[in-house]
């Protein structure tokens, strides 16, 4: 009652308070990590008197009641705490497992129900380390944000999870190192593993319902206790030469369970996954392969036979003794780096006084540095790194990967020989039971155990690539609707959580597929034809497809992913784009030749599914939704990368590049015909190379090309071609529009836009469309001057035709001269008196006579206009007046001045050839020209002008009378400012000159 009374009392809590309610250090933690006296007798004495040894070097011999003393230890064990295990880290310090229970189990081999308690004990102390427990052995302790009392519990808390870590690797690396195994090699005899698998031989052997539940006990004991020994690793890899060690124990254990024959009853379990008595196995066996095939590459993997290694088949000395000669092999190193010279002990270092102020100092060490290849900054800025992660890197992704050790050479030739077996008869069924776990979503699915999946199929589908296998064998089993739709869904959802690692997995799986995905498109099989265009179809060409690369690409940024990642989207991208490319003018053409299309897809879904891929739009996928700005940052990122990356990596690289550099978003306007004249602004054949024109990519360019060490590799042949042909296209770009040296300092939003600028010199479409306009006006003036010589020429004709017609059939050559010579004459007068007039008038206007540029060698007549004279000035003064000048074509233009005050001037160009027997006649009559003006639709009748002072010419009709004048209709086309009105005959019989 006091208590409750106190804590009413208390203060309200603070975050400072609640930050620090944690259990008490001597309470309830230290019983917890602790073991009772009663509880620490009873294992004294239970391990005491399991089994004795008769001399030295004795096995030990069970005692009469041993069965019984291993149960009671185990049921001490089940009382162990499950984060603590007290017990178990008791038991681990007095090596029980090691000193009593391993060799129990050489020495009561056929007695199976103590073997099989062994095995009881043996998965509870192998048990691995709880989440909960990692963590705290990973954390970091702030003494300055916690007190004093909680600091010292989380050390103990932390030092509790390291000693479990421990504890467990000594576990793994007893049973490893285990002396029956070295023994086994020699006599033929199985090891300590052999006579764990030895106990599934009774259980396996039964089938259906002779099976009991002893007998599947005992296969998941067994499993289970594969399973924790493989999962053993320490939980803080602080140095190298542990993580190291652990690696090198893993490798050894994988090699034992060849030797052990547990890789055998592995591959008999999962072939018969099928079967109902085995379907409870398959997570557990999920889980297994999993941690096998952990830390293993499976391009190193498939390689690996044919690296013949000459350690082979060396025991645990000589690997002890190559890991000696590799330790005295860095420390002659380190030597070697302290000494920069032959004679160091009699070196200096020289001090130069630079032009600064400053002193440099220069040694042979610094010279030899400097004749080295530059290595890279110990000091980076991560925020401006473009990857993260620790470093690890893939075979295929990565150039010169370091060659393994002998042990590790043997222990992937050990895992492929484990991966052809188990790829031909056990994938598929194993495979199919775990689809069918993850489709009903299974209350025994994990949280990881989609990522585990995602990473099994992965290790088969790179591993069967590499290896070039000739068919897909049971792989074809994930490569479904379903397959398809769990590894994007799961994409999405690690997307949209931010979960990197997972997602890294799950796009390293979408790259594979895909990979096989072109194979099967391209295997000479129907079925898988079939299969690849039904897949083919629900990814990219349905109304609803599941492509997810436009949503991968975009959710990329600087410093989230690591370069692994970056590899394993741009492999997907380019196999997809050369997929769909491939398909696409494939399923056209074969469209396009098919007679009536839409009468032969009907009930047809192959052709239906080609038909679709058809109508899809390869280059608008490509232009709308892949290329993007970030996407060539991206690119430039990796390119960077040049040499750590593998060399078809690099390929995948200049692929795309050289992809997006050809892509065409606009084509020029090329005119056929040569007559017709050219625009200028017209738009020209713009691609998305402009958007390589960026300072990253620039820089890297140059790095690429002034790097003397790759010019020694073939391998970057291709790439130095690459960075100079881009060079070279740029500085011939850069000359073209200068403009493109500032441009590549920005990055701009709108790529296509730029691409179309920069290489159009800025011509937007207004502008374009003004030149448009006025090429259109001249091509419409041209059209209308050749029908007015058309029509001149026949006019020419018919009049010649009628004055031979009047005239008699033979004339003498004398009389042909005189005519000649009385035109010229006549032409003379006709010249000078429009000179004349021409005079007179500019005198009363107080003009001056503008001169005549023309200078062809036809002759035309045209009429000029002035300004209005004064009022008082006579209304004669207003008539036009004439001017011959030389034209080469027969048309009339008239062209008024914009002023309403201005007269109206009208200038013909005719040529004078042919028409001399007309010209005494028309110079004698009046003639009137009916105009009908486009603007106003009105007609306008000239004046007629003084036969004394003006020249007029008319068409007569020799029918019945010659001096009847006729009116002919005429079409006026006049401009804006120069009012050009061009004047054509629409009557075909009525004949004219003027």
């Amino acid at each position: 009652m006091s208590s409750g009374m106190e804590t009413t009392s208390s203060p309200v809590p603070t975050k400072k308070m609640l930050a620090n309610a944690v259990t008490p250090v001597d309470e309830t933690l230290t019983k917890r990590m602790a073991v009772e006296s009663g509880v620490v007798d009873e294992l004294l004495l239970v391990c005491g008197v399991i089994g004795t040894t008769t001399g030295e070097g004795s096995e030990l011999v069970p005692v009469t009641d041993c069965l019984n003393w291993l149960q009671d230890l185990q049921r001490a064990l089940r009382r162990d705490d499950d984060m603590f295990r007290p017990i178990s880290l008791l038991l681990g310090k007095w090596k029980v497992a090691q000193q009593k229970l391993l060799p129990l189990v050489m020495t009561c081999r056929y007695d199976s129900s103590m073997i099989l308690t062994i095995v009881k004990i043996l998965v509870i102390l192998t048990k691995p380390v709880s989440e909960a427990t990692k963590q705290t052995g990973r954390l970091a302790i702030n003494p300055k944000k916690y007190s004093e009392q909680v600091v010292k519990q989380k050390i103990k808390e932390r030092e509790n999870a390291l000693a479990q870590s421990e504890m467990l690797m000594d576990l793994k690396r007893a049973v490893v190192h285990h002396p029956s195994h070295s023994k086994s090699a020699e006599n033929n005899q199985g090891g300590l593993l052999s006579v764990f698998v030895s106990l599934l031989a009774e259980p396996i052997s039964k089938t259906g319902s002779s099976r009991n539940e002893m007998d599947h006990l005992t296969i998941e004991l067994v499993l289970h206790l594969f399973r924790n020994l493989l999962a053993a690793e320490p939980l803080m890899k602080s140095s190298t030469d542990a993580s190291q060690a652990s690696a090198r124990i893993h490798q050894e254990m994988v090699c034992l369970f060849k030797s052990e024959l547990v890789f055998d009853i592995l591959l008999v379990v999962a072939q018969d996954m099928d079967s109902r008595e085995n379907q409870n196995y398959n997570l557990i066996m999920m889980e297994l392969l999993n941690l096998l095939l952990k830390n293993q590459d499976p391009t190193a993997v498939a390689r690996s036979v044919k690296v013949k290694s000459t350690l082979s088949h060396q025991s645990q000395g000589d690997e002890s003794g190559s890991l000696l000669r590799a330790n005295l092999r860095k420390e002659k190193q380190k030597i070697r780096g302290m000494a920069t010279s032959r004679h160091s002990n009699f070196g200096g270092t020289l001090m130069v006084n630079r032009g600064d102020g400053r002193r440099q100092y220069l040694s042979a060490a610094l010279m030899e540095s400097s004749n080295q290849r530059p290595a890279a900054k110990l000091r980076r800025n991560r925020k401006r790194e473009a990857f993260v992660g620790s470093g690890r890197t893939m075979a295929s992704h990565t150039r010169g990967v370091t060659s393994a050790s002998p042990l590790v050479l043997r222990a992937q030739q050990t895992i492929h020989d484990f991966c052809e077996k188990f790829l031909s008869d056990s994938y598929g069924p194993l495979m199919k039971s775990l689809k069918n776990e993850f489709r009903r979503e299974s209350v025994r699915l994990e949280e990881g155990d989609r990522v585990i999946f995602f990473r099994l199929v992965w290790f088969f589908c790179q591993w069967w690539r590499v290896s070039r296998k000739s068919n897909l064998e049971h792989l074809i089993f994930t490569m479904d609707v379903f397959s398809f739709r769990l590894v994007l869904g799961s994409i999405d959802s690690f997307m949209q959580h931010k979960k990197h690692q997972p997602l890294a997995q799950a796009l390293a799986l979408y790259s594979e597929m895909t990979h096989l995905l072109h194979f099967m498109y391209s295997s000479k099989d129907p079925t898988e034809n079939v299969m690849a265009l039904g897949l083919m179809d629900t990814l990219y060409y349905c109304r609803d497809p599941l492509d997810c690369l436009p949503k991968l690409l975009s959710n990329w940024a600087p410093s989230t992913m690591t370069r692994e990642y970056l590899c394993d989207l741009v492999e997907a991208v380019h196999v997809s784009l050369k997929l769909l490319e491939t398909h696409c003018s494939s399923c056209l053409e074969e469209y396009q030749n098919l007679s009536n299309p839409k009468k032969e897809n009907n009930g047809d879904t192959l052709l239906q599914m080609k038909a679709n891929a058809a109508d899809f739009d390869f280059t608008s996928y490509l232009a709308r939704k892949i290329i993007s700005n970030k996407i060539v940052c991206m690119y430039t990122h990796l390119l960077s990368q040049y040499t750590v990356n593998s060399a078809h990596v690099n390929h995948r690289i200049m692929a795309f590049l050289l992809r997006l550099s050809k892509l065409n978003i606009a084509v020029s306007e090329k005119n056929e015909d040569s007559d017709t004249p050219q625009n200028l602004l017209a738009t020209k054949t713009v691609t998305l190379e402009p958007m390589l024109y960026n300072i990253n990519m620039l820089l890297v360019l140059e790095r690429i090309l002034n790097d003397k060490w790759i010019r020694r590799e073939k391998e970057f042949s291709h790439l130095l071609s690459f960075a100079t042909r881009l060079m070279d296209s740029f500085a011939a770009a850069a000359e073209r529009n200068p403009l493109l040296y500032v441009e590549s300092l920005f990055r701009h939003p709108l790529p296509h836009r730029f691409c179309d600028f920069t290489t159009n010199h800025y011509v937007n479409e207004e502008l374009r469309m003004i030149a448009e306009r006025e090429l259109l006006l001249e091509e419409h003036r041209r059209m209308m001057e050749e029908e007015m010589d058309n029509e001149g020429a026949n006019v020419l004709d018919d009049d010649v035709l009628d004055t031979t017609s009047n005239k008699a059939p033979q004339k003498s050559a004398l009389d042909d001269e005189d005519e000649e010579i009385e035109w010229d004459e006549l032409e003379k007068s006709t010249e000078n008196s429009q000179i004349e007039i021409k005079k007179q008038v500019l005198d009363q206007r107080g003009l001056s006579e503008q001169p005549v540029m023309d200078d062809s060698p036809n002759k035309n007549v045209g009429i000029s206009s002035a300004k209005n004279a004064p009022a008082a000035a006579d209304s004669s003064d207003d008539e036009s007046l004439l001017k011959v000048k030389p034209m080469p074509k027969t048309k009339a233009i008239l062209s008024d001045s914009e002023s309403d005050d201005e007269d109206d001037a009208i200038e013909f160009k005719y040529s004078t050839s042919g028409i001399k027997s007309k010209i005494a006649e028309k110079s004698r009559e009046n003639s009137e020209v009916y105009l009908h003006s486009d603007s106003d639709d009105s007609i306008s009748r000239t004046k007629p002008m003084d036969k004394s002072k003006d020249l007029t010419f008319s068409d007569s009709e020799s029918e019945k009378d010659g001096s009847k004048r006729k009116r002919c209709d005429t079409s006026i086309e006049s401009s804006k400012k120069n009012k050009v009105v061009t004047i054509t005959s629409d009557a075909e019989n009525q004949r004219k000159t003027i």
